[in-house]
């Protein structure tokens, strides 16, 4: 007799749970639920918003700290898979809500080591978004403070063969995936690199972010880009430049594709900025940094000039602009992550008719897309060369009646003190 009282006990205390878990509204507040609790509101709850409010709950108790180039000073203290929230959160990945498909996907990657066994399963999956969710989730573990203790090594395979997944976005997520891994990522090179010729612009976009991640040193990568520089779709070809600007000198092997694209790409002003931009970045030389690696003199030399003489045409619209960003120095982060670092000689003399000209259109109406300061600080270092030329053209700014005083005057003044001296 006891045996069946305490089945009864059970069943009536699994009847209660159950009652409280779908006693649960939308507007209720989840406060002080514990992990098992939150868990099963996820797995019960018949509400949509209950179920996303329990996973938000649960990636609360997950820390969000990013990686740094230094380790953390406390190691964050992730899930535990014995409290059962992984696979709860895993088989959310399939719920019939996107809300919660996708609230469990950011959880998941929050939750370190624990979850990259059952996310390399879930990538098996037969359901679209529950690979494409896994795979992202593993992305984003790849990501965070402690990604260097994990085992994210035996999710490089599985990830690999889910390059060649039928669906597309599967194959976007996955190589995302693995441009978040980094060079953890590089046994799934020689799939990332034909991945590059994919028909699909999204999937072949996110080669070129993983490709670079996985070897930044540019050995394979920098001639794999490069390739992808005579790509056709415009923005594949901004987005190969501007990876290749991110590895710095190590791309130098690019150099005589980007001053060619510079001089043919004329149907995308911004593909041809970021050629710029790569080209600047390549053969900058930052003397905070006195030991870094950097191109030859000459090379330095030959590619300033090109892309002084590319700016000074006037083929298309912004092309000149696009292509003087580049070299112009001090620019302020809001205009670009990459630019010309180091001194300018003669070399770029051939654009300084172009900044001159904006210099001027500063004076009479401000074209936001050329930052002022920056301008003045090139044309003072490069304008030494051609004081003749440059002079003139200020005296008369300064004596015109048009001019703002509180408009760059007095960064007028400084330039011509800094040209008389």
């Amino acid at each position: 007799m006891t045996t069946p009282k305490i089945v009864r006990g059970i069943a009536l205390l699994l009847v209660a749970c159950s009652g409280c878990v779908a006693a649960i509204k939308p507007g209720d507040s989840l406060e002080g639920k514990s992990l098992r609790q939150l868990t099963a509101i996820l797995t019960k709850s018949g509400h949509e918003v209950v179920r996303l409010n329990a996973v938000k709950a649960i990636a609360a108790e997950v820390p969000a700290k990013r990686r740094t180039n230094r380790p953390p000073k406390v190691t964050p203290e992730y899930v535990s898979p014995a409290e059962g929230v992984v696979p709860a959160l895993v088989r959310g990945l399939g719920d019939k809500a996107g809300s919660v498909r996708y609230a469990c996907r950011e959880a998941l990657g929050r939750c370190g080591a624990a979850a990259i066994g059952p996310l390399v399963k879930a990538l098996a999956s037969g359901d679209i978004d529950v690979r494409s969710y896994a795979a992202d989730a593993l992305g984003d573990v790849g990501v965070y403070d402690d990604a260097a203790a994990h085992p994210l090594d035996q999710a490089v395979p599985a990830l690999t063969k889910l390059l060649g997944d039928e669906h597309y976005a599967v194959r976007v997520s996955a190589a995302m995936a693995l441009s978040r891994i980094g060079v953890r990522a590089a046994p799934a090179l020689p799939q990332l690199i034909a991945l590059l010729d994919d028909p699909e612009w999204a999937v072949a976009d996110a080669a070129v972010r993983a490709v670079a991640a996985a070897d930044p040193g540019g050995k394979q990568s920098v001639p794999a880009l490069v390739k992808v520089l005579g790509n056709k779709t415009h923005d594949l070809r901004e987005f190969a430049c501007m990876e290749l600007a991110a590895m710095g000198p190590k791309a130098e092997a690019a150099i005589p594709a980007l001053i060619k694209l510079l001089d043919t790409d004329r149907n995308s002003w911004q593909a041809g900025k970021a050629a710029a931009v790569a080209l600047a970045a390549i053969v900058s030389v930052d003397p905070r940094k006195p030991q870094a690696a950097t191109v030859s003199e000459e090379t330095r030399t030959m590619v300033i000039a090109s892309i002084a003489t590319s700016a000074a045409t006037r083929k298309v619209p912004f092309t000149q602009n696009g292509r003087l960003f580049a070299l112009l120095p001090n620019l302020p982060g809001t205009y670009g992550r990459y630019h010309y670092i180091g001194q300018l000689g003669k070399e770029a003399l051939p654009a300084l008719p172009v900044a001159m000209e904006r210099l001027q259109q500063w004076m009479v109406r401000a074209p936001h897309w050329i930052p002022r300061r920056p301008l003045v600080a090139f044309i003072g270092e490069v304008g030494v060369h051609a004081k003749g030329d440059v002079i003139p053209v200020v005296k008369a700014l300064l004596a015109d009646k048009k001019l703002d005083p509180t408009t760059g005057r007095q960064e007028l003044e400084g330039l011509l003190k800094k040209l008389e001296s």
